[in-house]
């Protein structure tokens, strides 16, 4: 009684491995991308807020949409890739691990957001002293 040759069912699980890890070293820089493209939305809402103001309107919401809604969007398809990747790879483990690649790039991308914008990421807009002409 001969053994299943168990190097011709690695094959796929390597490839899917590489995947992985090529999928996640490309989600970090992305993650940054969307974290900072999400500081400037809310720095331009904040810098356009008094000009809205002076034309009867708001900019209320215009930062959700224009950086909260790319950066949900990059998460998910994070997810969903890795997960896929994962999934073919080693099943329910790899899930887990999109999970926590996801995780990490996003907190590399709020570290790198928050270094571009000095800190102020989650601050911009909170205490925005507004002039209207």
């Amino acid at each position: 009684m001969t053994l299943p040759d168990s190097s011709a069912q690695s094959v796929p699980s390597r490839r899917m491995g590489i995947g992985f890890i090529v999928a996640t070293i490309l989600g970090v820089p992305t993650a940054a991308v969307a974290w900072t493209w999400y500081g400037l939305a809310q720095f331009e809402a904040q810098t356009e807020q008094g000009k809205a103001l002076a034309a009867g309107t708001t900019m209320a919401g215009s930062a959700e949409i224009m950086g909260g809604v790319p950066l949900v969007l990059a998460h998910l398809v994070g997810l969903v890739t890795l997960g896929v990747l994962g999934w073919k790879g080693q099943r329910g483990r790899g899930i887990g691990f999109a999970f926590l690649a996801v995780a990490i790039a996003s907190v590399v991308g709020i570290i790198v957001a928050q270094l571009l914008w000095e800190g102020q990421l989650f601050q911009l807009g909170i205490n925005n002293d507004v002039y209207v002409p």
